[in-house]
């Protein structure tokens, strides 16, 4: 017998002597889930979904129409986070503030970061719809950029540090995009990840 041939032997094997408990819990859980589908579906405006949260993890039941809001008022909520409104003043606060901080929307976030800086670089494109960039305001701004994108995918940043970066980026009157804007861009950056850090936000 071959060696891949006794690998699958002994996986099937294996798989046949699962203890009969975990294949139940299995079982119910995609009930729950399936149920879940089925409720939102039927009812929209009443139906919960299961969401992990970081901070205890555990998962806690959401109304679909908390997590449908905190998505369609993201700006409004993220300025509001930014300003330092708690969380737990409202459920669309709270729900929003749990996706800020899940990892892949950080990364992303970073990302966009970094590559603020690639573009700062790149030749003045005539003819672009976009907003144009301060670019040696960007460009001066390197290191604290570099260390706001380093802060961003660290573990467990608070909610209003990631609010903070995202309102920033997304400014049209701030330092990024307005020439006339005063605000420092280096400090706002080092308050901004001064406000990530849960231990001196």
């Amino acid at each position: 017998m071959s060696i891949e041939s006794a690998f699958n032997f002994t996986n099937r094997h294996h798989k046949r002597e699962e203890p009969r408990v975990r294949l139940h819990e299995r079982r119910a859980e995609k009930r729950v889930a399936f149920n879940q589908k089925m409720d939102a579906i039927a009812n929209p405006a009443t139906a919960k979904v299961a969401i992990t949260m970081s901070q205890e993890r555990r998962a806690v039941l959401v109304p679909l129409w908390v997590l449908v809001g905190a998505t369609l008022l993201g700006a409004s909520l993220d300025d509001k986070l930014a300003e330092g409104h708690a969380p737990d003043t409202s459920p669309l606060l709270a729900a929003r503030a749990q996706s800020l901080v899940s990892l892949t929307k950080r990364r992303a976030l970073a990302e966009y970061w970094l590559a603020l800086l690639v573009e700062a670089r790149e030749p003045v494109k005539f003819l672009n719809p976009s907003v144009p960039l301060v670019r040696g305001r960007i460009i001066a701004a390197q290191a604290q950029i570099e260390a706001l994108a380093e802060a961003l995918r660290a573990p467990m940043p608070t909610s209003r540090g990631v609010a903070m970066a995202r309102s920033l980026l997304s400014d049209g009157s701030g330092p990024i995009f307005n020439s006339a804007c005063s605000v420092d861009l280096a400090s706002t950056l080092r308050e901004i990840i001064a406000h990530l850090d849960p231990v001196t936000a």
